[in-house]
């Protein structure tokens, strides 16, 4: 049996009284699925309730167990809960927050969406790619004394940590530890390793947009003196 899916969990936390026995298989599956999502045991116990099963027995003190707070199930089990068409009514607003922490129905909720959505990280890297390649061909098209940057296509793409910063790939022509600053690039000059140098300052303009001219130029004065 399947889950409870991402939207109908939030209609039945906002609208518990739309419970009934149909959703009692989905709710127990979820309850599988994420046994330490209490709000879930509540809701199990709400629908029974609302079907009058004997399940009622089992449900309702398996409920108590896990809630946060046993007044609060008891007004939701009873039905003193009440919404109205904003959602949650004021009077209630309290009640509720004491028993479902907001942290608690975000995770599962953003959970339920991750089964439901894949994400492509294929797709974030060549944008990443091309936008790189994009500010570098606009500086060189502002100075038409340089050449045009072939780009590698047999490169292995950049990988963006979840900060957004550009790492290091994990290849063995990797070097400097992932070390992208100006200094090591000057390092690199000096030792004449230009071609490295190079690629650090093409990172250097994506890592950081507010300086893409100084690093640019920087760019531009390494290409010419290798020429």
């Amino acid at each position: 049996m399947a889950i409870v899916d991402k939207e109908t969990f939030s209609r039945l936390v906002k609208y518990p009284n739309d419970l009934d026995v149909s959703v009692i298989p989905q709710l127990e599956a979820t309850i599988k699925a994420f046994p330490y999502c209490q709000i879930s045991y509540s809701l199990l116990a709400k629908a029974s309730v609302q079907a009058d099963t004997d399940q009622l027995n089992d449900n309702t003190p398996r409920a108590a167990a896990y809630a946060l707070s046993r007044i609060a199930l008891q007004q939701l089990v009873e039905g003193k809960y009440k919404s109205n068409d904003s959602g949650i009514s004021s009077a209630n607003v309290d009640v509720l927050t004491e028993e479902l922490p907001a942290t608690v129905s975000e995770d599962i909720l953003e959970v339920l969406e991750a089964k439901e959505i894949k994400v492509n990280p294929v797709s974030s890297i060549s944008e990443l790619q091309k936008k790189q390649q994009q500010i570098i061909e606009g500086f060189i098209k502002n100075n038409p004394r340089m050449g045009a940057i072939k780009q590698d296509m047999n490169a292995e793409p950049l990988a963006l940590d979840l900060t957004g910063r550009v790492a290091q790939s994990n290849s063995s022509e990797s070097f400097g530890g992932g070390i992208e600053t100006e200094a090591f690039a000057k390092i690199l000059v000096r030792q004449g390793k230009t071609d490295k140098a190079i690629d650090i300052y093409q990172k250097l303009i994506l890592k950081k947009p507010e300086k893409k001219d100084y690093f640019a130029k920087k760019l531009s004065e390494l290409i010419h003196s290798g020429s």
